[in-house]
């Protein structure tokens, strides 16, 4: 299932400003680009977020969630939830404008596909209607949205250093995260693994052996360059190197074992130079675009927004406590303009032609 477009807005909570992120529409890869302090962080973080509260890896924040997927029977399922301040939450679950979810006040009713009617529940104040009633045949539409977010990763490219890794031995039911880089190196498939090294070499760098092992308990991982006669621990590899690395790696790991939908990448190509940052940018975008999983990344980074094809931009802009994504589905006209301009794709997000 695929995130087809989403929206936040935090409105009337007590001690903040109002916030909101208008309508941010996806595809399958997509980049998303802003100024400084726009919001493109924030934009993925209320995604991540959505997707901690459905796993309840995180308790239900406060805000308007408007969130709206497409499944495999190109079904859209849009799910809203409410959480005001000292008020109750409230649900809704529309399939094709269909309604199967409303929630309001201490009453919830959902539709059971097995008695094709609703049920009447009071699910508990603090948690959702999929946290306590679930059933793969009778609410097969909850199902959908849960292994979504249980297949959604997040990656913070430009905090990755070498103690990322370190403390890095906890539940293994857990989702993997950047932390578990060392770990999910021996666990790639060996044809992976030989992929993983070609994709780094390709982007500039000489290795031939990436490896990890255990010291006092930690996994840590080492690579080969080569040229050298010995390897190197993951603490004296250039920051650039080891977040691309780490990138490749975590990528692989869960196209490799089936465990993601969505994988989030805030920063991508942070510290890179210009070389590699435009290779990295490349391999992904046109590697895995046709992988089925569905990459929502943000930088702002020219050198890689050059190679990254404009319609897969939503461009941020704030006003005041308002972000508004101008993207190809809602500014079409001046998207394909702009190739007639002779500027670079950088110009697009740096010059005021959308204004």
């Amino acid at each position: 299932m695929k995130l087809i477009r989403y929206s936040y807005k935090l409105i009337d909570y007590p001690g903040m400003d109002n916030w909101i992120l208008n309508e941010i529409e996806l595809q399958n890869f997509n980049l998303i680009v802003g100024k400084n302090a726009t919001g493109k962080s924030r934009a993925l973080i209320v995604v991540s977020a959505f997707a901690n509260m459905i796993t309840q890896a995180n308790p239900v924040y406060t805000g308007n969630w408007e969130f709206t997927f497409i499944n495999e029977n190109q079904d859209e399922i849009y799910y809203n939830i409410i959480n005001r301040f000292s008020k109750p939450i409230k649900e809704t679950i529309r399939i094709n404008n269909n309604l199967l979810l409303e929630r309001n006040d201490d009453i919830a009713k959902l539709f059971s596909k097995i008695k094709n009617d609703f049920d009447m529940i009071s699910p508990p104040d603090k948690k959702l209607v999929l946290h306590v009633r679930r059933d793969k045949k009778e609410y097969p539409f909850l199902e959908d949205i849960v292994e979504w977010a249980e297949k959604t990763h997040s990656f913070k490219f430009g905090q990755v250093h070498p103690n990322s890794f370190i403390g890095n031995n906890r539940d293994e039911k857990r989702h993997k995260t950047i932390e578990d880089v060392p770990a999910l190196i021996e666990n790639l498939s060996d044809s992976s693994k030989t992929e993983v090294m070609d994709e780094i070499n390709s982007i500039g760098y000489a290795i031939e052996n990436i490896y990890a092992e255990k010291e006092s308990g930690e996994d840590i991982f080492y690579v080969k360059e080569r040229k050298m006669k010995h390897a190197f621990r993951q603490n004296l590899l250039s920051q650039g190197m080891l977040r691309a690395i780490s990138l490749i790696v975590f990528i692989h790991y869960l196209i490799d074992k089936n465990t993601a939908d969505t994988i989030i990448v805030d920063d991508i190509c942070e510290g890179l130079d210009y070389e590699r940052a435009t290779k990295l940018g490349s391999l992904i975008f046109e590697k895995f675009q046709d992988s089925g999983v569905q990459f929502i990344v943000s930088s702002n980074d020219s050198f890689l927004m050059d190679v990254i094809n404009i319609r897969c931009w939503n461009i941020l802009v704030r006003e005041d406590n308002h972000i508004k994504a101008y993207n190809y589905k809602n500014s079409k006209d001046k998207f394909d303009n702009f190739k007639y301009s002779g500027l670079s794709n950088f110009d697009l997000f740096s010059s005021d032609y959308l204004d």
